[in-house]
C-alpha cells in the first residue's frame, strides 16, 4: 500500500471515515499488538480553532502535521499521550485522531499494561497507547508502514453503520466545538464512552 498516496489523496474527513475497519498494527519489544480502528476524529489544520496547527501554529512537537501524509504524531494530553497520523500533503497540518481499536493481537499483554479486561483496555484514545506499550514519543516523526506501525492496505471489516457526531473534549471552541468531525462505528463495544445500551455485542457493528 502507497500509504503517502492514501493519506494525501482524499478529503480529511473523508479519510477519518474511510480509516474505520482498517488494521492498525505496532512491531514493538514486546512483540506485536494489533487492532481495528473503530474510532476517529478530523483535525482541519489552520481553519480549525481545535487542532494543534490552528492558525498556522508550528512548532518541533507538532512538526510531524506538517509532514507527509501518513506521518505519525504523538502529543501528551494531561500526562496522556495520544496519536494522530498526518493527512493531506507536506505543509498542510491536517490531521486524524485514532480514538479507540478492537484489538486482535496481543490481547494478553495489553491487559497487563493497562491493569485492565475487557473493553476498558483499549476503549479510548490514550487507553490503547498504553495498552500498545507506548510510553513517550521517541516515535513521532516516523512513517507508517516504514517503521513501526503498519496501517493495513484494506479494510479487514466493514462498519454496517457510522456515526458521525462532535468531538470529545472540545470545549469553547465553536462553531468546532459542535461540528460533527468524531466518526465511530456504530454499536461496537470499544468505542470511547459508549452507554451498555448502545452496545451491539453480536456483530460489534460490521457487517
Amino acid at each position: 500500500m502507497n500509504v503517502q498516496n492514501y493519506f494525501e489523496t482524499a478529503e480529511t474527513m473523508d479519510l477519518a471515515q474511510d480509516m474505520l475497519g482498517h488494521t492498525f498494527t505496532y512491531n514493538s519489544d514486546q512483540g506485536t499488538f494489533s487492532g481495528l480502528i473503530v474510532e476517529t476524529e478530523a483535525y482541519l489544520g489552520p481553519i480549525d480553532m481545535a487542532a494543534h496547527s490552528y492558525n498556522g501554529r508550528h512548532t518541533p512537537a507538532n512538526d510531524p502535521l506538517y509532514q507527509a501524509g501518513g506521518t505519525i504524531y504523538i502529543y501528551s494530553i494531561h500526562s496522556w499521550l495520544d496519536m494522530d497520523i498526518s493527512i493531506q500533503k507536506t505543509g498542510t497540518p491536517n490531521g486524524v485522531l485514532i480514538r479507540a481499536l478492537q484489538p486482535i493481537d496481543g490481547l494478553e499483554q495489553m491487559e497487563l499494561n493497562r491493569n485492565r479486561t475487557g473493553f476498558e483496555v483499549t476503549n479510548g484514545p490514550a487507553k490503547w497507547m498504553a495498552a500498545f506499550g507506548i510510553k513517550d514519543k521517541k516515535l513521532s516523526g516516523t512513517k507508517l508502514n516504514e517503521n513501526n506501525f503498519i496501517f493495513s492496505a484494506k479494510k479487514v471489516q466493514t462498519p454496517k453503520n457510522i456515526l458521525a457526531t462532535p468531538r470529545i473534549g472540545v470545549k469553547n471552541k465553536e462553531p468546532w466545538t459542535s461540528k460533527n468531525m468524531r466518526f465511530i462505528v456504530e454499536g461496537n463495544p470499544y468505542v470511547s464512552k459508549l452507554p451498555k445500551r448502545d452496545m451491539n455485542l453480536e456483530t460489534y457493528g460490521w457487517l
